[in-house]
């Protein structure tokens, strides 16, 4: 299963997990905890912050178990759920919010033939990952959350409480960005 791919039987572990299945707990937990660790590192820039937090959520899953099947649509509840312990290790004062952003991995696929080939994939590469740094943190944030974790634009709002109109101008916002920070590869063809 790609890890970006939500769980096809979602509602069936979800049932399982109410009922006290830890092998089915142990597949969500597996499924979901690569996706809410990397989502609570743009918040906290911290790796054992970022743990301690899907580690508390994931035992609040366990331990309301019951309440599972109850919840409409579970892919945005967890996200939210991360996000809301995020704000509050931050409000804490646990961990202070850093400026700088840890190096994420950006999937582009492009064919890379020769070795001027491969340099300016390399250069596009940096160009685009760049631009995504030097988004303001809401449209890094949601801008992350559309592309790499899937989620469509009504989660993101559900998820970070806010207006579906303001995830579709934060996503305007970041792919006007980065459409200028790659318009000079774009002039070179």
């Amino acid at each position: 299963m790609n890890k970006n791919q939500r769980i096809e039987n979602e509602g069936q572990i979800l049932k399982l997990v109410s009922e006290g299945d830890s092998q089915a707990f142990r597949t969500l937990y597996m499924h979901y905890y690569d996706r809410l660790f990397n989502f609570a590192m743009l918040f906290l820039h911290s790796e054992a912050a970022s743990e301690d937090v899907i580690g508390d959520v994931f035992f609040v899953i366990w331990k309301e178990r019951s309440m599972l099947t109850s919840i409409p649509n579970f892919h945005p509840y967890i996200y939210q759920a991360v996000r809301n312990g995020c704000l509050n290790v931050l409000k804490s004062g646990y961990i202070s919010k850093r400026d700088d952003i840890p190096d994420t991995e950006l999937q582009i696929n492009i064919s890379t033939e020769t070795p001027l080939d491969e340099l300016s994939y390399k250069e596009l590469h940096h160009a685009v990952k760049q631009a995504i740094i030097s988004l303001p943190e809401r449209c890094r944030i949601i801008f992350k959350m559309a592309k790499e974790d899937e989620m469509n634009h009504r989660e993101i709002a559900e998820t970070l409480n806010v207006k579906l109109c303001t995830v579709e101008r934060q996503l305007l916002l970041a792919k006007a960005k980065i459409k200028e920070a790659i318009k000079p590869f774009l002039e070179k063809i």
